[in-house]
């Protein structure tokens, strides 16, 4: 992942390049890979996918549930979560279907929390148990977390896991961010008022924050308690982000989408 201090560090100014994306229709789910190709399920539930060219290629996936959340960490196999059924969707660079199974049907879990894990496996977040689980490609459970904090009562959309072989971060039922290493031990809790982890660079992370995007200080350190010290990300495009990996940033506006390389 290309690391942002560096975008930044040159006069306080990065040139930022701007592409309007040959999509239309209301996105339901996006992410962008870590090569600037774009993937969207919109609201008939097709996923596509806008290449570097700019080509558009689509798939149904409305068979297999709704609730997606969508993970394109490695561009050679996306991967999407539906979290009303519990289906899992492994597709290929071409969104041609690898796997298809179903976590819930080995797990009575309720998900609140979806990642791709950097090994390649899956992160769920279970809001019954409060556990963070990850699960193979057979849908069995092969490491699960201590709670992690108080149980979530209510129903809530799932939220990305976030997972780069150095950090693992999740959005709570309480809305608060958990900062986690490789052993699952707490490094961190942020507050909801400090906003909602979009990315992570190396030990850092980028928060979003009232369309703000503000990058941490390092959490290497094992201390759950460290100055909130944040540096302001600026960005050109504006809109609602959707997705953000590395240098791009995926902005949907009124009438397009708009992918940005800082």
């Amino acid at each position: 992942m290309i690391n942002l201090l560096v975008l930044v560090s040159a006069l306080g100014i990065v040139p930022a390049k701007t592409d309007t994306l040959p999509f239309s229709g209301r996105v339901v789910a996006a992410d962008v890979d870590v090569k600037g190709n774009v993937y969207v399920v919109d609201s008939a539930y097709r996923l596509c996918k806008i290449n570097t060219q700019k080509n558009l290629i689509c798939n149904s996936v409305a068979q297999f549930g709704e609730g997606v959340l969508l993970d394109a960490d490695n561009p050679v196999e996306p991967m999407l979560f539906f979290q009303n059924s519990g289906m899992l969707l492994i597709t290929d660079n071409n969104l041609n279907t690898t796997a298809a199974l179903s976590l819930l049907a080995e797990n009575n879990i309720k998900p609140g929390g979806f990642g791709r894990a950097n090994d390649g496996m899956v992160w769920i977040f279970d809001d019954n148990s409060s556990t963070l689980k990850k699960i193979d490609r057979s849908g069995t459970v092969i490491m699960e977390s201590l709670v992690l904090c108080a149980k979530g009562n209510k129903n809530r959309r799932a939220q990305p896991v976030f997972d780069n072989g150095r950090l693992v971060v999740l959005t709570t039922p309480q809305n608060t961010t958990l900062v986690m290493n490789m052993n699952l031990n707490i490094l961190a809790e942020l507050p909801e008022k400090e906003g909602v982890c979009a990315d992570l660079n190396e030990d850092r992370l980028l928060l979003l924050n009232n369309g703000e995007l503000l990058l941490t200080e390092s959490f290497r350190s094992a201390k759950k308690k460290m100055p909130p010290v944040r540096r302001k990300i600026e960005t050109t495009a504006q809109g609602n982000m959707l997705a953000l990996r590395g240098n791009y940033q995926l902005t949907e506006t009124a009438s397009a989408l708009i992918l940005q390389t800082r």
